[in-house]
C-alpha cells in the first residue's frame, strides 16, 4: 500500500442515511466530501440539505459537499477514505460488483483504504474477490447512531418536531455515549486515523473494534430482529413478556452464531455474555435512550424492510457455515423454517 498522503477528502458511495449522517460529521471535522450516487440523482442530493437531529431536535445544515453519478468523475483524485455503505444484498447484484470492481481500480491507484458499511458474513471476502484489495486495506465500518431518511414510515412522537423533519433529508439519533460510527483495526494506522479525523467533529465519536468482534457485530444480532418481525414489531418490554418462547429462540440462535468455529474464544465469551436476560437488557436500555426516536418503530423500517434480504442471507450462511462444520444449529434452523412458512403463506 502506498504511504499515507492527506488530501483532506473522501469519497462516499451512496447518499442514503449512513453516507449522509457520516459524511455530515467528517465534514465538522473539516472533511471534504463527495457523494457517488445512482445516475440522474444528483439533483436529489445536492448541497445543501437539512438533517434532522433528534439529540437536541433541531435542523443542522450540510452544504460544502460535491455529489457525482459515475465513478470516472474522481477517478484522478486522490481520495484518503471511501467508504462503501451499499447493504450486503445490494453489494452482491450485477450492478455493485461492477461498482466494487470500479472502487477497487480508484483504491489501488492511490493506495486508499475502503470502509464497507455492509454486512453479512463473507462480504469481506467478497469485497476483495472483486475489488482485489488485501484485507488489511478493506476496513468494515457501522453506525453506532441511528440514520433513516425523513420519509420513513416512523411515528413522530412529542418533542421532535414533524414539520422540520419533513424538511430534511435525513434523521439521525445518538444513544448516551454518542457512539456515531465504529470502525475495524484490519490495519491500525488506517483506523485510527480514520478515528481521530472523525473524533474532530466533537459532535459525535468514532471507536475501534478487532476483525473478530466485528465478525460478531456483523452477525449475530440478526435472529432478534428476525423473532421481532415475526412477532409483530412489539415493544421489547411486550416481546419478552408476550412472546416468551420465540424471545428464547432468537436467543439461542444468537449464540448459535457466535459460537461458530470461525469466531474463536472471543465468540464463545459473547454467547456466554449475550444470554437472553442481558440482551433484553441491552435492547429495553435502546428504547429509552433513543427516544423520542422510536427505536422499535425504526428496527421495523430498517431490518423489517429496508435490509431484510440482507439479514436473512447472512442468518443462512451462518446456517450452513455451522452446518458444514458439524453444528445442527436447530434453533437458528427453525426460526429460518417459521421465517419461510410465513413467507409461503404470503404467496398463496
Amino acid at each position: 500500500m502506498n504511504a499515507h498522503r492527506s488530501s483532506n477528502s473522501i469519497l462516499i458511495i451512496g447518499a442514503g442515511a449512513t453516507g449522509f449522517s457520516v459524511g455530515y460529521h467528517l465534514a465538522l471535522a473539516d472533511a471534504k466530501i463527495t457523494f457517488l450516487v445512482r445516475p440522474d440523482r444528483v439533483d436529489a442530493f445536492k448541497a445543501p440539505q437539512q438533517l434532522y437531529c433528534y439529540d437536541d431536535m433541531s435542523l443542522k445544515t450540510f452544504d460544502h459537499y460535491k455529489v457525482v453519478d459515475h465513478i470516472s468523475q474522481v477517478q484522478d483524485q486522490l481520495f484518503d477514505f471511501i467508504i462503501v455503505t451499499l447493504d450486503g444484498q445490494v453489494s452482491r447484484s450485477d450492478a455493485g460488483v461492477q461498482l466494487l470492481n470500479d472502487i477497487g481500480k480508484l483504491a489501488r491507484q492511490h493506495g486508499t483504504s475502503v470502509i464497507m458499511c455492509g454486512f453479512g458474513q463473507g462480504l469481506k471476502s467478497f469485497y476483495m474477490k472483486h475489488t482485489g484489495l488485501p484485507s488489511n486495506q478493506i476496513l468494515r465500518g457501522m453506525l453506532g447512531m441511528l440514520a433513516h431518511q425523513s420519509h420513513a414510515p416512523l411515528p413522530v412522537q412529542k418533542p421532535a418536531n414533524a414539520k422540520q423533519i419533513a424538511q430534511s433529508i435525513i434523521c439521525y439519533r445518538h444513544s448516551a455515549d454518542r457512539q456515531g460510527f465504529r470502525i475495524e483495526t484490519a490495519d491500525n494506522q488506517a483506523a485510527q486515523r480514520f478515528t481521530d479525523w472523525y473524533n474532530r467533529s466533537q459532535a459525535s465519536i468514532c471507536t475501534q473494534a478487532t476483525p473478530i468482534m466485528f465478525d460478531l457485530f456483523s452477525s449475530m444480532g440478526f435472529p432478534v430482529y428476525a423473532a421481532c418481525d415475526l412477532a409483530g414489531w412489539p415493544s421489547f418490554t411486550d416481546m419478552i413478556k408476550d412472546h416468551a418462547l420465540l424471545w428464547s429462540l432468537a436467543c439461542k440462535a444468537q449464540s448459535e452464531i457466535a459460537t461458530l468455529p470461525q469466531h474463536g474464544q472471543e465468540g464463545q465469551q459473547m454467547a456466554q455474555a449475550m444470554n437472553e436476560h442481558t440482551t433484553a437488557h441491552i435492547h429495553q436500555k435502546m428504547e429509552q435512550e433513543m427516544l423520542p426516536l422510536d427505536y422499535q418503530a425504526f428496527n421495523r423500517f430498517h431490518h423489517g424492510h429496508k435490509v431484510a434480504a440482507q439479514d436473512m442471507g447472512s442468518m443462512q450462511i451462518s446456517l450452513a457455515q455451522g452446518q458444514q462444520s458439524g453444528h445442527e444449529m436447530p434453533a437458528l434452523k427453525q426460526l429460518l423454517d417459521l421465517l419461510d412458512e410465513r413467507l409461503k403463506n404470503k404467496e398463496q
